[in-house]
């Protein structure tokens, strides 16, 4: 019952922050004059070559229509900008983040980044420096393409009646056979890495092999938060001071741990605003989807208002 209430609610105030732009613009400075703002998180902004997919890829030009909202809504700034703005502010503020080693969002969307002048961090792992190739769900992905689902569900030891169920059993258990494939697709090169950076966008660590830090003990812990973080920032030509934790997983003691580590800010998946109250490791992120620049608008409003309603 509670449940449909919210639901309820949720839909009710979509409506309104649609349908009536002023009363929209209205809650976003509200909320921006309490201190609240939001973190954007994409990992895929590609056309849909048809298929079902891991990771639901992005449109360009709904990507597009989405940061020219952004732009429309408030300040769209740096990620370490957004940490150090003042409490109380006349406009409110987004920042743009990115996970994941997919060389599609150097092709895709860096050039529309550039094209509207908005800042974003990526969050790389960085494998293609140590000679890794794609994430596992990738390889997934790829497998059920050349063999179907049930043999790829065979050697995997995972099922689902579709691929998006076969992967997140994968991502529940945390243990997914190593996957070869024919045709491997292609992870983000060095050169990629420093295109981003050159362009003037934030590098951030996403580790090196994307494990879920809140299962590993404490030695593990520390090597996952670390290996891999110096290369990358070699290949950047910058510092790395931000943690995307993998599947936006993290409790008090891998945030700890993040601290330790010498991080300046880390970020979960919580689909909530940032508030004056939020951790600094334990920040959170949402993830709009592929909606169009009118919903994301409402959807924005709901967030930066309703915190506890979550999508």
């Amino acid at each position: 019952m509670i449940h449909a209430a919210r639901t309820r609610i949720k839909a009710a105030a979509l409506t309104i922050a649609r349908r009536h732009p002023a009363a929209r613009n209205h809650v976003m400075r509200a909320a921006a004059k309490r201190g609240r703002s939001l973190v954007l998180c994409y990992h895929c902004v590609a056309p849909d070559g048809g298929g079902e997919h891991a990771i639901e890829p992005i449109p360009p030009w709904r990507f597009a229509d989405q940061m020219r909202a952004l732009k429309e809504a408030g300040d769209v700034v740096d990620l370490g900008d957004l940490l150090s703005l003042p409490s109380a502010r006349g406009r409110p503020a987004f920042a743009v983040t990115f996970d994941d080693d997919e060389p599609s969002l150097v092709q895709h969307a860096l050039p529309i980044l550039r094209e509207l002048d908005i800042p974003a961090t990526f969050f790389l792992s960085g494998r293609s420096l140590h000679g890794l190739g794609p994430y596992w769900w990738t390889l997934v992905e790829r497998s059920v393409v050349e063999i179907g689902l049930e043999a790829t569900s065979r050697l995997i030891g995972h099922r689902g009646l579709t691929l998006r169920e076969m992967v997140r059993s994968c991502r529940i258990s945390g243990i997914v056979p190593a996957l070869r494939v024919r045709d491997t697709p292609s992870v983000m090169a060095t050169r990629d890495v420093r295109m981003l950076a050159d362009a003037g966008m934030t590098i951030g660590f996403h580790t090196l092999h994307h494990l879920a830090l809140p299962a590993l003990d404490g030695p593990r812990l520390a090597e996952a938060l670390s290996e891999g973080r110096g290369a990358l920032s070699a290949a950047a030509g910058v510092p790395i001071d931000f943690l995307a934790y993998p599947y936006g997983l993290a409790d008090h003691r891998v945030a700890h741990a993040a601290r330790v580590a010498g991080y300046r800010a880390a970020w979960v998946t919580g689909n909530r605003p940032m508030t004056r109250e939020s951790d600094a490791f334990l920040l959170p992120r949402w993830q709009p989807g592929a909606v169009d620049g009118v919903e994301l608008l409402g959807e924005m409003a709901l967030r930066l208002t309703a915190a506890g309603l979550s999508r």
